[in-house]
């Protein structure tokens, strides 16, 4: 039975295997996100199985169907680098993406960037000052008096 399975595990070691596609996970790859307004961190490729290959990562912008191809090569083991950088994308923008190594093809990754506002549009003006603001100015204004007529009466009184 051992022999069998040998047999076959020799025979189609990828013939029928799918080449796994994902983002970064922050919880389990020590990231603090994978998905930016402007680019994804995708997990590369198995290293012990496609090191030193071409690879070819298919994206595509969904609402408009704009195929875009991007060429890199999976690092041989030990790999110094897990991840990728897909950048130069469209701020909020749903994507599909997939592996093409060869003839093997990964299952298609679809995600949006996250969708952030133009720093121009914030805004940073102070509209109004909340009750606590107020208490604490009167607080130091009557402070600041009564210290400067302190001063005052002191001056005058041990300087005659």
């Amino acid at each position: 039975m051992l022999a069998v399975l040998f047999i076959l595990g020799v025979l189609c070691p990828l013939n029928f295997a799918e080449i796994p596609i994902s983002l970064l996970n922050p919880n389990t790859d020590g990231v603090l996100a994978s998905t930016f307004p402007n680019s994804f961190l995708l997990q590369m490729p198995d290293c012990s199985v496609y090191g030193n290959q071409s690879v070819s990562l298919l994206y595509t912008e969904v609402p408009a169907n704009l195929n875009n191809t991007v060429n890199f090569t999976v690092q041989p083991c030990p790999v110094s680098q897990l991840w990728y950088l897909l950048g130069n994308l469209k701020n909020g923008t749903t994507y599909s993406m997939s592996y093409i190594i060869g003839n093997d093809t990964s299952s298609v990754l679809t995600d949006t960037t996250t969708n952030v506002n133009d720093f121009q549009q914030i805004d940073t003006g102070l509209r109004a000052r909340s009750g606590a603001m107020v208490v604490i100015t009167v607080i130091l204004s009557l402070a600041m008096v009564f210290l400067l007529v302190g001063i005052i009466l002191i001056f005058f009184f041990f300087s005659s």
